[in-house]
């Protein structure tokens, strides 16, 4: 079994610091497989340096995107190919992986999750926070509404045209596919894996989540969920967790609470929040930032990069 990345040059470097959190954790030894859209020289160079400066070795695959081509000319295509891998994985890997995006930080052992028992689901993952608490947003009049009609009825608009593709409103029931263990053998049993990843499928989903709400509607009510938190939003903390949101489960507020006091998994979801950038330092108040900002120093050490 095995921790898959799918990266870009842009998000290698993330990628590494988190597997390094992977290897630091682990109870047992854990292959670490990149998929890299167009690596360089220096790409491949710096993987090999981090294997050996860490004793891991780190295979690297070629992503070959051609097969989303129309997706990447789509303009309204807003994430690069790279960011569909999840849904090409059951064609490239056999038997059980765990699937990390590049935004994560692992505190806790992965083995917890790659050898958990998914019930006979194809995939297990966690529930999508932030998809309950802005369930039903744009079907509900807001005062902003009042103020931008022609750009809320468009919203609105495109959120009914996705719940119409989904099959379900979002919610409780929807998975974050950021960290996500695939049993890519049984997703080859149940379907042939290129009808996953069809343009036809994908299309309905381009203004939001490709990927995400493509695994979604294929596997709705077929996915074994794991605790939040396996997968801890950097909104998740302490003292911050709302408990007057009426439409959340009991269940859901007990699993926020030990995401907030015990995270296993940190992702820093969200395209100003990543805490490899200068925009990160606004929050270094918040735990999940500190984490990330020591793990990242001894990263740097252990590859030779402060040196």
């Amino acid at each position: 079994m095995q921790v898959v990345y799918g990266v870009n040059s842009s998000y290698l470097f993330p990628a590494l610091v988190s597997a390094y959190s992977i290897w630091k954790n682990a109870s047992h030894p854990v292959d670490i497989t990149i998929f890299g859209d167009k690596f360089g020289h220096r790409d491949h160079d710096f993987i090999r340096q981090v294997g050996t400066r860490c004793g891991h070795a780190i295979s690297v695959r070629n992503f070959d995107s051609s097969r989303f081509d129309e997706f990447s000319r789509t303009s309204q295509a807003r994430f690069p190919a790279i960011s569909l891998l999840p849904l090409v994985l059951p064609r490239l890997i056999e038997g059980r992986c765990l699937f990390l995006d590049a935004d994560t930080l692992v505190l806790g052992d992965v083995w917890e999750l790659l050898s958990s028992d998914l019930g006979g689901m194809p995939i297990g993952a966690c529930i999508d926070a932030g998809q309950v608490r802005l369930s039903g947003k744009y079907l509900r009049t807001r005062k902003t509404h009042l103020m931008h009609t022609a750009k809320a009825r468009n919203k609105r608009a495109a959120e009914i045209r996705r719940i119409s593709s989904l099959g379900f409103i979002p919610g409780e029931q929807y998975f974050n596919s950021g960290v996500m263990v695939m049993d890519c053998d049984a997703i080859r049993e149940s379907m042939d894996p290129d009808e996953l990843s069809s343009q036809d499928g994908l299309r309905p989903f381009l203004n939001h989540w490709p990927d995400q709400d493509r695994l979604n509607e294929v596997f709705a009510g077929r996915w074994h969920q794991f605790p939040l938190k396996w997968n801890a939003s950097t909104s998740i903390r302490k003292g911050r967790i709302l408990l007057t949101r009426n439409h959340w489960s009991g269940a859901l507020r007990e699993q926020m609470h030990e995401a907030a006091n015990y995270p296993q998994i940190r992702h820093f979801m969200g395209s100003k929040k990543k805490p490899w950038t200068r925009s990160w330092r606004s929050f270094i108040g918040r735990k999940a930032y500190r984490d990330y900002a020591g793990v990242l120093r001894e990263f740097e050490a252990k590859v030779g990069l402060n040196s």
